[in-house]
């Protein structure tokens, strides 16, 4: 049964610490563990202001730490973990990659703000959870998942490193250890896993050639070469420019970007990827550099 509450009804329960007893309850479900320092580091408290915090989010959750003596922190007890802040999906991530927000909790914009074409989020927060503790603890997972480009629905086991957003879509980098044949770095997409478990034993443990730092499509830069699409019209090439930054005369366009990225931005920019230029009025940019960068599109 989940009984989380949202931040003004926690703020009804524990006062002016609602903030931070919301951030142990995130930083204890996504990472899986919380220590003092992450409170010293989080909001400039004391030694003894940390521990009553955690003993005060213990009253609340009595079920949902425990502490190890060995490694001297508080790490989640995934079999009786159950939240006490309410948290979308969306957010969570969001606050795992810019930081610890309590205004995205209490939903408090400075200014009228509204997202535009959202879409009902079916991807299970606590599959997120279990991926996002992996990353932070560099272990591994099993999962099932739903890929545009294979019918492989079996189990794989997947250790995960990062995560991205292409400002819709909320993706992970993992070393797929199912891959035998190809390269095992991969992207997937958060929406499309399911059927998450943490592996034990051994085998949860990330083994050097499985980490980021031996991804070189990761760690690889490449310039991609754009040149304006030839099909756009003068007024379509105009505004172009403008949203690019582009000056007014100017027809190519040259950025920087993670090889492991680049089939992203040709996606998301509308770039004509073809050998021969398409005649599809979609395309915003031509490809210039098509042959240095076939690897990666």
């Amino acid at each position: 049964m989940n009984n989380s509450m949202n931040y003004l009804m926690l703020q009804s329960v524990v006062g002016s610490n609602a903030e931070r007893i919301a951030f142990i309850d995130f930083k204890l479900r996504f990472t899986g563990i919380v220590k003092r320092s992450d409170l010293l580091d989080e909001f400039d408290l004391s030694d003894a202001s940390a521990s009553k915090l955690i003993a005060q989010y213990s009253e609340l959750r009595p079920d949902n730490l425990e502490y190890d003596r060995s490694q001297k922190v508080n790490t989640i007890r995934t079999e009786t973990y159950q939240p006490l802040i309410e948290i979308s999906v969306n957010i969570a991530l969001g606050m795992l990659t810019h930081g610890f927000n309590k205004n995205k909790l209490s939903r408090n914009p400075f200014l009228p703000y509204s997202r535009i074409g959202v879409v009902p989020d079916q991807t299970d927060i606590d599959d997120v959870a279990k991926v996002t503790r992996a990353m932070f603890n560099l272990h591994a997972i099993s999962c099932t998942y739903l890929s545009a480009n294979s019918d492989k629905h079996t189990p794989r086991p997947l250790v995960p490193l990062t995560i991205l957003s292409d400002g819709k879509n909320w993706i992970f980098r993992a070393y797929d250890r199912s891959e035998k044949e190809k390269y095992a770095f991969k992207n997937f997409n958060f929406s499309r896993i399911d059927k998450v478990e943490n592996i034990n034993g051994e085998a949860k443990l990330q083994l050097p050639y499985e980490s980021l730092a031996q991804d070189r499509n990761w760690n690889l830069s490449v310039p991609v070469i754009l040149t304006i699409h030839p099909n756009l019209n003068d007024k379509a090439k105009e505004n172009l420019r403008s949203d690019y930054g582009m000056k007014p005369d100017q027809n190519e366009l040259i950025v920087m970007e993670k090889a492991a990225l680049i089939w992203v931005i040709t996606k998301q920019w509308h770039i004509d990827t073809n050998e021969s230029i398409s005649d599809d009025k979609y395309y915003k940019f031509a490809l210039k550099n098509r042959d240095m960068l076939l690897d990666y599109i």
